[in-house]
């Protein structure tokens, strides 16, 4: 026999203002610049004001001292091995690495396409030639990789253009598209890229045995197996040293590496904040150039006044009554969930500077204090996963380059002395031992663990080699030298 009961419960739902909120916190400034206009097109009842000029980013603004609350060899491999992160990433950012990581990206467009096929069109090629040389630059990637075999453009051209090609007809012309520039251009892998660059430049005395090393040896090369090179080949080991400096100053991503005529603009990464610093003043700025001044229309409240002081009754009075409201409604919770949306981040943003104060004044990594998202969370008294949000993708501009704000976060460790320090000094430290190391005996993870212990970081050997690994530094026997 079923019986009828009672219970009470108590569950948490997050109102529409809420929800929108959500979303907002955890889009960068471009995404929450699209986020608004699309709700601009979406509601008739939102009326938007756009304006240029600087003042606009200092329209929400304030200074910090007013803030009182609380191993088989790959080709990814070789990069890394024969120019290491640090250089490839040079061909990305025109912008040096100091106290901090200042950030740019490259971003490589279609010019490089048109290029090849303005090359292309200067060619003595028949109609059917030309057809597959279109179809081999169309198959280049963004690093000026051929990463389809030749069996497969075969197929692609039976299928798509309905022409029948032998794979000799298209090695001959993936061969010509290989003399373009810039040079290793339409390669297949890295080791016929470098070859291609060596055999276009202009000799040098050790360019012969470069190219005999590229193509004879690139295993021994790419796992640093020197004594085997010299064993082979019989050089003096200075040629060997001038013939790997030269292989490690060849462009790895010919289409989108090193500054060329292929590299269209810089795309450089708009801050959500503008830090800046006046002496021992700082100042913290939403940047909202780009973000239009939000209000509800007129027109549409209006209306809404007028259909709701109407006294006549009718299905189509309620209806219109319904839409208005709606759309009224909805203005008035999206301009509602922006204010917050600004109060959070600036509320965030400075409690972070405020906990990071001596690191914003000076510049030095050494002056930054440990800090994790709970910390900033019991500051402004919201919870980590609102903070998670705010921080998550955003960019703050400081006297000292662009930074993201996960940057300002990093755990702490305490020396030998008691003293607390972040993980990004101890990662300077190690950086700087791994750099002023002889780099014919390279410093093994046991000994940089030695070294920083008498330095007072007492770290186990594996974080050692965490940390080492997280910046992208090889092991020892990879950093060796010639």
């Amino acid at each position: 026999m079923l019986k009828n009961t009672l219970q009470q419960t108590l569950t948490q739902k997050l109102s529409p203002l809420q929800i929108q909120l959500m979303n907002m916190l955890a889009l960068p400034v471009l995404s929450f610049e699209q986020y608004v206009n699309a709700e601009i097109e979406a509601n008739p009842a939102l009326e938007a004001s756009y304006t240029t000029g600087e003042d606009d980013a200092d329209e929400i603004s304030s200074t910090v001292d007013d803030y009182d609350d609380a191993p088989t060899t790959r080709d990814d491999d070789m990069r890394d091995y024969l120019y290491g992160d640090d250089e490839v990433e040079d061909y990305y950012s025109d912008n040096p690495h100091g106290h901090s990581a200042f950030i740019s990206s490259r971003s490589v467009g279609d010019s490089y396409t048109e290029n090849l096929l303005k090359q292309l069109s200067l060619e003595n090629l028949t109609e059917r030639e030309m057809m597959i040389g279109q179809y081999i630059i169309g198959n280049i990637d963004d690093d000026g990789y051929l990463r389809r075999e030749v069996m497969s453009i075969s197929d692609d051209l039976i299928f798509s253009q309905g022409i029948d090609v032998s794979e000799e007809e298209i090695m001959a012309v993936l061969r010509l598209i290989q003399t373009f520039e810039p040079a290793g251009i339409a390669a297949r892998n890295l080791k016929e890229c470098l070859s291609i660059q060596l055999h276009s430049k202009t000799p040098t005395p050790s360019t012969a045995l470069s190219i005999k090393i590229v193509e004879d040896h690139f295993d021994a090369l790419s796992k640093k197996n020197y004594d085997r090179i010299l064993r082979e080949e019989g050089c003096t080991r200075e040629e060997l040293s001038l013939a790997v400096e030269e292989i490690s100053s060849l462009n790895p991503r010919p289409a989108g590496g090193k500054e060329d005529d292929t590299v269209v603009g810089n795309m450089e990464i708009t801050p959500d904040f503008i830090i800046s610093v006046d002496g021992d003043n700082i100042s913290v700025s939403l940047y909202s150039a780009t973000i239009p001044t939000l209000r509800v229309s007129e027109d549409y409240t209006r209306m809404l006044s007028q259909v709701q002081s109407d006294s006549t009754s009718s299905r189509q009075k309620s209806d219109a009554l319904l839409f208005v409201k709606s759309k009224v409604d909805a203005a008035r919770w999206f301009i509602d969930a922006i204010e917050q949306r600004h109060r959070t981040m600036m509320r965030t943003m400075r409690a972070i500077v405020k906990r990071q104060r001596a690191f914003i004044l000076s510049g030095d990594v050494a002056d930054m204090r440990p800090m994790a998202l709970k910390d900033i969370a019991a500051d402004v008294s919201m919870d980590i996963s609102t903070i998670s949000r705010v921080v998550s993708q955003k960019y703050a501009y400081t006297p000292y380059g662009t930074m993201s704000l996960r940057d300002f976060f990093s755990e702490g460790r305490t020396t030998s002395s008691g003293e607390d320090v972040t993980v990004r000094e101890i990662k300077r430290s190690l950086s700087s031992m791994i750099e002023a190391e002889d780099k014919n005996s390279p410093l093994t993870d046991e000994q940089l663990t030695e070294k920083l212990s008498s330095e007072g970081y007492k770290l186990a050997r594996r974080t050692v080699a965490k940390y080492r690994e997280s910046m992208g530094i090889p092991v020892a026997r990879m950093r060796k030298k010639v």
